[in-house]
């Protein structure tokens, strides 16, 4: 890479650095819509109760031609316990149900999820954001009770 270039590509991360204004978590009473993707793989739907404190009720649908279909819906809450002008951090449960119906053998399973997990928001102004965090979860009913991590990315858009 040439010195020109290099200069230049410099001057354009560092310029997109100074206009890119991080904001802090929603104020209380704000409500959104969140996609989920790893994790339980679902739409939330954010409510702020307080500045540092969010309750998510989600739901999720994924269905595999002549195989399965897995419904399921729950609640995640957020409490967030570091705030700065750059990043929020988080702790986050999970409380959900999950129904698992099978084509091939006209059955159904039904199992109850828990969870909990850390992580990280970014809010890029006041009304959207991007999060990521580790999970550890447990499922206990009708199928063989697991324990299993998982990671998952959100983007989320506040009203």
């Amino acid at each position: 890479m040439n010195l020109t270039k290099f200069v230049g590509f410099t001057t354009l991360i560092i310029g997109l650095s100074f206009t890119a204004q991080a904001q802090t978590t929603p104020e209380a009473g704000s409500f959104g819509i969140r996609a989920n993707v790893g994790g339980q793989n679902a739409i939330e739907i954010p409510y702020m109760l307080n500045e540092s404190f969010s309750i998510a009720p989600y739901l999720g649908l994924n269905a595999i031609q002549d195989a399965t279909t897995n419904f399921s819906f729950g609640v995640s809450p957020r409490f967030y316990i570091d705030g700065n002008e750059d990043i929020s951090t988080y702790i986050n449960g999970n409380l959900g149900f999950q129904n698992t119906s099978f084509s091939n053998t006209n059955s159904s399973a039904f199992d109850v999820d828990l969870g909990v997990g850390y992580g990280a928001e970014f809010f890029f102004n006041p009304s959207f954001s991007l999060s990521g965090d580790v999970n550890l979860n447990a499922r206990f009913g009708d199928n063989a009770n697991a324990l299993r991590t998982s990671a998952s990315v959100a983007v989320s858009y506040y009203f």
